[in-house]
């Protein structure tokens, strides 16, 4: 189990990456096939929105706001455990008293961020004012990037919560 803790910080840097990656890389929301077209909105158009010229004008898609939270909070959620990963190589005494509080942070922004991404289709949909289909669909880049990020925020308190019942005994 000590080996676990010892590099529990950097198995949650590396799903907390991996959940990022695929947040950004991967379809997030798919449509129905219509005919023989099927629309499918990349990862970063429901973060960030879209614009698109074509003949008839502008044509602005709308971003989630849940999307733009959850990958946001995955961010801190890197950024706290990858401090946690490296401050400690330099030896400094007084980020431990800090420690535990950070560990609980970044499990809240893994947690919620995964589960944000479970939520993008409904809010994406909201956001465009657009009804959703009975067979619109997560994308299973999300669905698995949300696993992910949840697995990262476990690893990230287990540092935390061994020292914590380690101190009970």
């Amino acid at each position: 189990m000590k080996k676990v803790l010892q590099f529990a910080g950097l198995i949650s840097l590396v799903l907390g990456v991996v959940a990022f990656i695929l947040m950004m890389a991967t379809p997030a929301v798919i449509q129905p096939l219509v005919g023989d077209t099927q629309t499918v909105y990349a990862g970063t158009t429901a973060i960030f929105g879209k614009t698109e010229s074509t003949i008839l004008g502008d044509v602005v898609t709308k971003p989630s706001a849940l999307a733009l939270i959850g990958w946001i909070l995955l961010l801190i959620g890197m950024i706290i455990v990858a401090l946690g990963v490296i401050l400690p190589l330099f030896k400094v005494k007084a980020l431990e008293k800090f420690s535990g509080i950070l560990d609980i942070v970044a499990l809240a922004c893994f947690v919620v961020g995964g589960i944000f991404m479970f939520l993008v289709v409904p809010t994406f949909y909201a956001a465009n004012e657009w009804d959703v289909g009975d067979k619109t669909q997560i994308g299973a880049g999300w669905v698995i990037g949300g696993i992910i990020a949840i697995a990262a925020g476990a690893f990230a308190i287990l540092p935390a919560a061994a020292a914590f019942f380690g101190k009970k005994k």
